[in-house]
């Protein structure tokens, strides 16, 4: 399920925009973060997109509270991270990128696929989350 497919304006209270969809039983919610500011969002700017492998910290209403990925050695320049460093709340530690949504404290953790957009220039503009959910266990306690 594509959630944007681009990032859109929003009110001034964060710096980047959260959006979710609704819950699915079987892939868990999606999300989409737009890090690009609505002053500068002119519709169609993703030029490119890379699979990566976010943990994410939820809380107990599904909401992202925190959010953690390695950056692709092609986004590893000032330049990419330009829109990211923006914000206070992102912090970047030598190859990966922590992000603390204010306000949220996150209640349980998942590792989910996710896809970061880039713009023309090389710029992380947003990060797709897909199937954020808890995958069930093949444990089967041995028998006596």
């Amino acid at each position: 399920m594509r959630l944007s497919g681009q990032c859109s304006a929003w009110g001034a209270l964060m710096a980047f925009q959260v959006d979710r969809s609704a819950f699915d039983p079987d892939s868990g919610f999606e999300y989409y973060i737009c890090f690009k500011p609505p002053i500068e969002v002119d519709g169609d700017e993703v030029e490119s997109r890379i699979s990566i492998e976010a943990a994410v910290s939820v809380s107990e209403t599904g909401d992202v509270a925190d959010l953690c990925f390695m950056l692709p050695k092609v986004c590893r320049n000032e330049h990419s991270l330009s829109f990211l460093k923006r914000d206070p709340s992102v912090n970047c530690v030598e190859n990966r990128v922590f992000i603390s949504i204010p306000g949220l404290n996150g209640d349980a953790v998942f590792n989910a696929p996710a896809t970061l957009e880039l713009d023309h220039a090389g710029r992380i503009v947003a990060i797709e989350i897909n199937g954020c959910i808890p995958k069930t266990s093949t444990f089967t306690p041995a028998h006596a």
